[in-house]
């Protein structure tokens, strides 16, 4: 058989077809304008069957099949006239059948293309759902590379051809589409997978716009204009911006681009290869789909380990970050002498915690304590509010808040509930005296209770039942301190003094 060149026509002869009774031609399916089969018998007569892309419909395999003309000879010669074929990679694989059916392991080959492409479909699909938890554009890119490689292996392998039949320009064009997307999305993953500082806004753009160059020339070649060379070109342009990306980004110590480039390499060989072979420098590879199967498998196993591992990375980020948010939101909520909640953080908790039934609220002040500040100093001030705190004592069922200088508040929920803040206000006395010797004097604290309890006081805003809170805490200190007075909130009738009591 003679070698198929990239002419207007190329024409291509099989000598004395002896060792088995040939009846088909079968060419790869490739762009073209026509093929026309001839057979020559010993006493000069010719026949010929021709072939154009509307005539073909591809079923089973990825293989044009087009019946020998019958002249009565079956040693005669065939010559074949392919017309406008578009050398975009290596020759097309052509060759005589006895059948027309599905050669040999031909099974086999689709089981294993099928292995491959779920091989490839897992990581998409995992890509792209990451890429929706991290809202990460790089890891929807490489979602989009991998969706390329498996539209590419369905094409190319005869999967797609074994589920459906297709026209040929149809088919062609999908299979172009895959190539396409690989090269296109490869460059946008590029450009958002390597470190910003590791690459120039100036090599941004070129990874950019030469992806962008790739998906209109890839566009053109699919479906308008049929241009090997304009399309090797932009194959070149994408190769050349993203090796030129790759080592900008290793001399600034970029540690993702080491993945791409030992993913890649091989990929870009052949990338590489049939680029210079559309430009029609000839290339340097004998290629196969099996050879460029395989570079995906590893391309997609060593860029699948880095996305992992960035994706890692900014899960750990972005943790960390939310930790020191809810630390820092925590600090703003906590008062940093006692370390019981603030009055900011009571008001952001208010809502939840009438939900829970936290319905009691006592607002504590400190008997005299200006004079403890003026006569001691306000270190042993200090003092006198950390023992406060302690006292009073907050548990699963108690809340504790300092609102500010002397005053404390309780928000506790339970039958109880004025009971134990009664106990807690009496503690205050007993532990600054123990833990502060300093104040040579009792130190005694005046509180007011609201209990508003039932679903009517989920409705209540913090600030009314703080207010009523107050006014009982004055009435306390008016009427001699130590000691509080409570009120029970009945919704409906006018409030009413329900019991007081005096510190022993």
């Amino acid at each position: 058989m003679n070698a198929l060149g990239a002419h207007r026509f190329n024409w291509l002869r099989f000598d004395d077809p002896r060792i088995a009774d040939f009846r088909y031609f079968a060419m790869e399916a490739r762009w073209f304008d026509s093929v026309t089969v001839y057979r020559i018998a010993s006493g000069g007569r010719i026949a010929s069957n021709r072939l154009v892309p509307d005539d073909v419909n591809l079923h089973n395999v990825n293989d044009m099949i087009l019946p020998l003309p019958d002249v009565g000879d079956p040693r005669a010669p065939v010559f074949v006239r392919v017309d406008n074929y578009a050398k975009f990679r290596d020759a097309p694989k052509m060759r005589l059948l006895e059948s027309a059916d599905a050669p040999a392991g031909f099974v086999d080959d689709l089981v294993f293309a099928a292995l491959l492409m779920g091989l490839v479909l897992a990581p998409c699909i995992l890509a792209a759902m990451l890429a929706f938890a991290l809202r990460q554009t790089f890891v929807a890119w490489y979602a989009v590379v991998c969706a390329g490689m498996a539209l590419t292996i369905a094409m190319t392998s005869g999967l797609a051809a074994s589920w459906f039949s297709g026209n040929l320009v149809v088919f062609l064009v999908f299979e172009r589409l895959g190539y396409v997307l690989i090269m296109f999305a490869s460059c946008q993953f590029a450009r958002d997978f390597i470190e910003r500082d590791a690459l120039s806004p100036a090599m941004r753009k070129a990874l950019r716009w030469s992806g962008i160059f790739i998906l209109v020339a890839g566009g053109l070649n699919a479906g308008i204009i049929q241009s090997p060379a304009l399309f090797g070109f932009a194959q070149l342009v994408v190769v050349t911006a993203l090796i030129a990306a790759f080592t900008q980004a290793l001399r600034r110590g970029s540690r993702w681009v080491r993945y791409q480039l030992v993913g890649w390499s091989f990929a870009m060989v052949l990338v590489t290869d049939i680029a210079l072979k559309g430009v029609g420098l000839g290339g340097f590879l004998e290629t196969n789909f099996l050879i460029v199967f395989y570079a995906m498998v590893w391309e997609i196993v060593v860029v699948a380990i880095g996305v992992t591992d960035r994706a890692l990375m900014l899960r750990s980020d972005r943790d960390r970050a939310r930790q020191l948010a809810a630390e820092m939101e925590n600090l703003a909520e906590r008062d940093p002498l006692t370390g019981l909640l603030n009055r900011r953080g009571i008001a952001n908790q208010y809502d939840s915690l009438m939900r829970r039934g936290f319905t009691t609220f006592a607002l504590i002040d400190l008997d005299h304590f200006k004079s403890i500040n003026d006569r001691f100093g306000h270190q042993i001030g200090d003092h006198a509010l950390i023992a406060t705190a302690s006292a009073l004592a907050p548990d699963e069922d108690t809340l504790a808040v300092r609102l500010g200088g002397e005053e404390f508040m309780l928000v506790l929920r339970g039958a109880d509930a004025t009971l134990r803040a009664e106990r807690r206000r009496r503690a205050i006395t007993a532990r600054i005296a123990d833990t502060v010797p300093q104040v040579d004097r009792p130190v005694t604290a005046s509180m007011g209770v609201v209990e508003a309890p039932g679903e009517d006081a989920a409705g209540l805003p913090f600030e009314v039942l703080y207010l009523r809170a107050d006014t009982l805490l004055y009435r306390a200190k008016n009427e001699g301190r130590n000691r509080y007075f409570r009120e029970l909130l009945v919704f409906g009738e006018p409030p009413a003094d329900d019991h007081q009591a005096f510190a022993a």
